[in-house]
């Protein structure tokens, strides 16, 4: 192989081993959409167990544009953009643990609760390129091998406890609704190894994120409830990465049918308003953004002391991060 075609296969060797998808690998500290109905029904004093069993399903990468991200890189024929696409499937048991207190804070219960996801992920990338025409088979050969191989790299599988999320709040409860403060610590506890193309963990850093819950009912049946965070991160240990603040806020519209079911729609919004920082990362700063909307279903037994809700969220309007649909199901349980 002469060297002009080893030049050419050099630089797409460099382009396959890095850049294609976001540095953190569009990774978010966050269960989108995992409120419910729980956003506007009285939370008693007491110890509460809950189950879920979320499914993330995803066949669409968006980049920085809301296309399938596209990397160029200069070789001794031009520019060569590399597209990367692909699927990615990701099945989430998390157990969560609540208790609120009998304290008052102005007024307000004090509450704890503690979240630890259990994640199994997938991930099949594809990387591809438009080559010129006229190349030597041998060089085009060489060239697919080796996004072959970057694709490879970015492909897996991988199942592990995700980052422990404890949080602490205070609850003031009326008649037309509930209004919650608080603030959450998420822990680097989850299974993470640099540079492995799929981690159950976000990465080697801490977050920490002040919480809102605001929620109103009225007499017609008509329930609103909204539940925000926004995450404030330190750099992670083992990239040098330290991935920008966001946004994430879920909200519900239900109509209160009886005492026991209620039906409306659910969706999530997650906006990244500083932009990741470190080695690697691009001058757009990798900033996420996602949109959501979906059905969701809710039955409270009689008694309160049990309740399971079910709800499929379809996301739009996506940037930096995966495009896909989400669905939860989920067992509520009063533990005292």
């Amino acid at each position: 192989m002469n060297q002009r075609i080893s030049a050419i296969v050099a630089a797409v060797a460099c382009l396959s081993a890095g850049g294609a998808s976001a540095t953190e690998n569009g990774q978010l500290r966050a269960l989108l959409g995992a409120p419910s109905y729980e956003l506007t029904t009285p939370q008693f004093p007491g110890a509460y167990g809950q189950i879920w069993l979320q499914h993330y399903s995803a066949n669409k990468l968006r980049g920085n544009d809301g296309k399938a991200p596209v990397t160029d890189t200069t070789t001794p024929l031009g520019t060569l953009p590399v597209r990367a696409d692909g699927e990615i499937e990701a099945t989430v048991i998390v157990p969560r643990f609540t208790y609120i207190t009998e304290t008052l804070v102005q007024e307000g219960r004090l509450g704890f609760s503690a979240t630890l996801p259990l994640v199994h992920q997938r991930n099949d990338v594809t990387l591809s390129t438009t080559l010129p025409a006229g190349l030597p088979a041998a060089t085009v050969a060489a060239v697919n091998g080796l996004l072959a191989q970057g694709s490879a790299q970015r492909s897996g599988s991988k199942s592990g406890q995700g980052d422990l999320d404890v949080t602490a709040f205070v609850d003031w409860q009326g008649d037309d609704g509930r209004t919650a403060l608080g603030l959450s610590v998420v822990a680097p506890t989850g299974s993470y190894v640099a540079g492995r193309a799929v981690n159950p963990g976000a990465g080697k850093f801490w977050t920490v994120r002040p919480l809102l819950i605001a929620s109103r009912v009225w007499d017609n049946g008509l329930e609103l409830g909204l539940r925000a965070t926004y995450s404030v991160n330190t750099r992670n240990s083992d990239t040098q990465v330290r991935s920008g603040q966001y946004l994430h806020a879920d909200w519900a519209g239900m109509y209160r049918i009886d005492d026991s079911w209620r039906a409306g729609l659910q969706g999530y919004v997650v906006r990244q308003f500083t932009g990741d920082d470190g080695p690697g990362v691009p001058s757009h700063g990798n900033k996420a953004r996602v949109y959501s909307i979906g059905p969701m279903v809710a039955y409270q037994s009689e008694s309160g002391v049990w309740a399971l809700d079910f709800k499929v969220m379809q996301e739009f309007g996506v940037r930096n991060r995966p495009q896909g649909q989400l669905a939860w199901v989920r067992l509520n349980l009063r533990l005292d």
